[in-house]
């Protein structure tokens, strides 16, 4: 098999085992947590405060939406095609209770193998349709609802933690100020006040 027969081998079953609409959505989730971070900690308008916590937010946001994307349009899909793409749903009641109870005659078989035919060819059109609805599904109502659970208590704990960070710095820098001696200081700002003084008096 040469190497491009392989590879379009290799193309094929991954396309046939996995949803171009999941793909599509992690891709782009997976740019938008790259990207809009950095585009956003560029932008010189906003102070340094506030781009971090937007670029926070905007990376957490993607890196919960990949693997809800993956969920939706992967994982959850397979399971309900596999419900649903059974031979019992493509046949009568009637047919199918009489495969049940073990009828194999030439009718019960034929309506038996035509609609496992039917469960087949229909099983991979109700997990593209089921993962395109649970990529919907997930982008507006699961993945805001897991941020909003997840992303709010985060960024209070980074919003509780930054003051004592703060204040610890300002401890520091007082720690390494030289002290003045407030008698010099004073004796200081006296002669300063005196020599000011006798040089208005000399300039009237």
């Amino acid at each position: 098999m040469s190497f491009k027969e392989s590879l379009a081998k290799s193309l094929a079953n991954f396309g046939r085992s996995t949803n171009a609409a999941g793909i599509v959505s992690m891709s782009v989730a997976a740019s938008k947590g790259i990207f809009r971070p950095i585009f956003t900690m560029s932008d010189k308008k906003e102070s340094y405060e506030t781009k971090k916590y937007t670029a926070l937010r905007e990376g957490l946001t993607e890196l919960i939406a990949i693997p809800m994307y993956f969920v939706f349009s992967m994982v959850l899909p397979k399971k309900v095609a596999a419900g649903l793409a059974k031979p019992k749903n493509f046949m009568s009641k009637d047919m199918f209770q009489k495969y049940s109870a073990g009828d194999r005659s030439a009718e019960v078989m034929n309506a038996y193998n035509h609609a496992d035919e039917l469960a087949k060819i229909n099983f991979r059109k109700i997990k593209t349709t089921s993962g395109f609805a649970g990529v919907c599904l997930c982008a507006l109502f699961v993945i805001p609802a897991v941020c909003s659970l997840t992303i709010k208590p985060i960024m209070k704990k980074l919003d509780k933690r930054e003051p004592k960070e703060k204040v610890k710095k300002q401890e520091v820098l007082t720690e390494n100020q030289p002290s003045v001696n407030p008698v010099k200081q004073q004796n200081f700002n006296g002669i300063r006040a005196v020599r000011n003084y006798g040089m208005k008096v000399g300039g009237v």
